[in-house]
């Protein structure tokens, strides 16, 4: 069977007949070991590269091939191509499925010469395009193409025996115009890897949290081949830990996550620990295809009290209970009392920030809500089982080790740092003390960070009003720049700037420049990060959480005491 670039087909495409084609290449046995790239892939992918091409099949032993997809009647009148779908709804265009497989691949092989060195093999593979006609017979004479590039409905689901004769003929026809000796053109497996790491990079492309910064549509970044390994390995297995530190891209694996599964018709539930963080990924969420929705997005303390609401619905927190107990015993249990037999369960659970959310009180309610429980359903964990875990100060050794009795799953950890610059990384290092040398530093050019030294609460104000003066006659954005405390507003500095001034954070507020606790701003990130109130660097997972919000620049506001608390930080890393 075929590997699908991306592995699931989006909801959001609507041709039948590239949905059919996309699962014959999936499912025939004959297809094992090719590669084929679907232009369209999951919905916010900025995948079609180059033109419009619906397929790209890179097989073994035969070449590259472009195939254009056209399903329901066809017509071509007066040069005008006319097409008719299953409702009666016609399209006409004045180029034709052969001209724009054609110029697909042309453009496609242009793109491999620009990126390959002269006299690479890549750029030298045997290549051709065919139109695909799933629903109809397809004999017209005159075109400007052979037969054996045409796929019909006579070849029923044969896409693996179509390909295989396509690259045969296209051989033949080579040989008879450049005559024997083309072995060097037909490209082995590894040849192929090496082509698909080349283009893949162009297909697979998702929106990255950076993208409200300049809220645009255009916004996106590429996958690393890490974090697209890490995809992979998500397909191939039904349970998955995936430990990264901070930067590394968890929440964009872990919603890239959520759409393949949503894409495969799996009822999926998608929680993480941060307010702010889900609803960030909860509007992320809305601004795309209804149907590549999750059933649940949100906290996993929101989805305990909708539990228990759906049978009690005057339940409230009490204010004057304890709040530690509350959310990490009473509020589970009475969700668990709340399931019943009308209750739709879950075929797969993702978990962001699942550092924070390690209890068992909340992996029994996990285990309930998910069809064949933990041991045998489908869930991804993602989270920063190292340095991130500012709430949860139980064992992480203890948890796995219950959750390796009760479940196979299998683990795999990101390395590579790829938000923050190589400064910001150095920073992050020098306080909190974070050297594991599994991490790889981020190789990314920035200024360097800055602090601001300050005696009296006045002297903050006055430094952080001219810093924000500064950034903004430096022509930076008000919503590039994120203003962080380890306190609450009323205690901040903050709080002697008007909400008109500073806004406190909120998706709503994404034009302005926002404040947020360090603790609420977790696993989200801003362009310019600047952390206000440091009295002591003592809390180095707290200050970890902050510096690595940074993607390009950080300004640390620090007391007289902090600063010398930090120059002796710098003398554990002299060697």
């Amino acid at each position: 069977m075929a590997r699908m670039i991306p592995s699931v087909i989006s909801p959001a495409v609507k041709s039948t007949a590239e949905r059919r084609i996309f699962k014959w290449f999936k499912d025939d046995p004959t297809t094992e070991g090719w590669i084929v790239l679907h232009s369209m892939g999951i919905a916010n992918h900025r995948s079609v590269m180059y033109g419009e091409v619906d397929f790209l099949v890179i097989a073994p032993g035969y070449g590259v091939f472009a195939l254009e997809v056209k399903g329901g009647r066809v017509k071509r009148e007066n040069g005008i191509w006319i097409f008719t779908n299953k409702y009666n709804q016609s399209t006409s265009k004045s180029r034709g499925p052969f001209e724009q497989a054609n110029e697909a691949i042309f453009s496609i092989m242009r793109a491999i010469e620009n990126k390959t060195h002269a006299g690479s093999k890549l750029s030298r593979i045997i290549f051709n395009f065919a139109g695909m006609f799933p629903d109809i017979f397809f004999d017209i004479p005159s075109l400007d193409v052979e037969q054996w590039q045409i796929f019909d409905e006579r070849n029923g689901s044969d896409v693996g025996v179509f390909i295989r004769q396509l690259g045969k003929k296209t051989r033949q026809k080579m040989e008879s115009i450049y005559g024997t000796g083309i072995d060097d053109r037909i490209p082995d497996y590894r040849t192929c890897r090496e082509l698909v790491n080349l283009l893949r990079a162009d297909f697979d492309k998702v929106i990255t949290m950076s993208s409200w910064i300049k809220q645009t549509d255009d916004q996106a970044s590429s996958l690393t081949d890490e974090q697209m390994r890490c995809l992979d390995q998500l397909e191939d297995n039904s349970r998955s830990l995936i430990n990264g530190g901070a930067g590394t891209g968890k929440t964009l694996i872990a919603m890239e996550a959520v759409r393949r599964s949503v894409a495969n018709n799996e009822r999926t539930a998608f929680f993480c620990f941060n307010n702010h963080l889900a609803d960030w990924i909860d509007n992320q969420f809305k601004s795309e295809s209804e149907m590549i929705r999750p059933a649940f997005c949100g906290t996993f303390h929101s989805f305990l009290f909708q539990l228990v609401k759906s049978k009690n619905p005057e339940f409230t927190y009490n204010h004057s209970s304890d709040s530690e107990e509350f959310y990490k015993i009473t509020l589970p249990l009475y969700a668990l009392d709340s399931i019943d037999e009308n209750f739709h369960y879950f075929d797969k659970i993702i978990i962001d920030e699942a550092q924070d959310l390690f209890f068992s009180e909340y992996l029994d309610v996990m285990d309930s809500i998910l069809k064949k429980g933990i041991d045998r359903g489908k869930w991804v964990f993602v989270g920063d089982f190292s340095m991130q875990s500012i709430y949860n100060q139980e064992s992480f050794r203890e948890m796995l080790e219950g959750l390796e009795e009760h479940a196979s799953f299998t683990n795999f950890k990101l390395k590579i740092n790829c938000r923050n610059t190589r400064n910001i990384g150095n920073e992050i290092k020098m306080i909190s003390g974070f050297d594991n040398k599994a991490y790889l530093p981020s190789n990314i050019d920035g200024p360097p960070v800055q602090y601001e030294t300050y005696d009296s609460e006045e002297e903050q104000i006055d430094k952080l009003r001219n810093l924000l003066k500064k950034l903004q006659d430096d022509g930076v954005n008000k919503q590039n720049i994120t203003i962080l405390s380890p306190c609450k507003r009323e205690r901040s500095i903050v709080g002697k700037f008007s909400e008109s001034q500073i806004r406190n954070f909120r998706i709503s507020n994404l034009n302005d420049i926002q404040f947020s606790t360090i603790h609420s701003f977790k696993g989200l990130e801003n362009n310019v990060i600047i952390i206000t109130d440091v009295e002591t660097f003592s809390d180095e997972k707290l200050l970890y959480v902050g510096l690595s919000r940074a993607r390009t620049a950080l300004y640390i506001f620090e007391s007289r005491i902090a600063d010398q608390e930090r120059n002796q930080l710098k003398l554990r890393w002299i060697k």
